[in-house]
């Protein structure tokens, strides 16, 4: 064990607010002067929605695989999928590799659709693309390209996703 202690100051607004100590003890005293000096922390919290990179990747590995070579790949021939579907995978494959440090960006181009979906003609994917980014699982960006939201991520992972250990239902 180590003798290093964590010390944290907070000031927010006319707040202010020393902790020191192990980082469990202080991760849980700043948690708890949060959630009575803000309010809206404590409520934020309890709708909050959050998956973590790992938990994501063991919900989807039936979809998703990685190689160090080749990055994240499709185990499933994404033309099986209904349109929407595959474009969402498409997009959170890329965020997944840009959360794994394999991509600059999240983005996804109509080109990175095309490479998955070869059967669709290139202008009407572009259209098809355009129109599902006017709905909240996917979002345009500059130039042309696209990333998943996080109504997309928890899109996927309800209806594609095994259930994580905790919420497994015995029926």
């Amino acid at each position: 064990m180590s003798d290093e202690e964590l010390k944290i100051h907070i000031k927010y607004g006319d707040l202010e607010a020393e902790f020191s100590g192990s980082p469990e003890a202080v991760y849980h005293q700043v948690v708890a002067f949060l959630e009575q000096a803000i309010p809206e922390y404590s409520l934020a919290k309890k709708i909050q929605y959050n998956v973590e990179l790992k938990d994501m990747l063991e919900r989807l590995k039936n979809y998703l695989a990685y190689n160090p070579e080749a990055g994240i790949f499709f185990l499933k021939d994404l033309n099986e999928l209904p349109f929407q579907d595959a474009v969402y995978f498409i997009a959170l494959k890329n965020y997944l590799e840009y959360k794994l440090g394999r991509r600059e960006k999240p983005n996804t181009s109509i080109s990175d659709f095309s490479e998955y979906l070869p059967r669709i003609k290139r202008k009407t994917l572009s259209n098809r693309v355009a129109e599902l980014s006017q709905g909240v699982m996917l979002k345009r960006l500059d130039r042309g390209d696209y990333a998943i939201t996080i109504q997309g991520i928890k899109y996927i992972l309800d209806n594609y996703g095994q259930k994580p250990m905790g919420e497994q239902a015995s029926d």
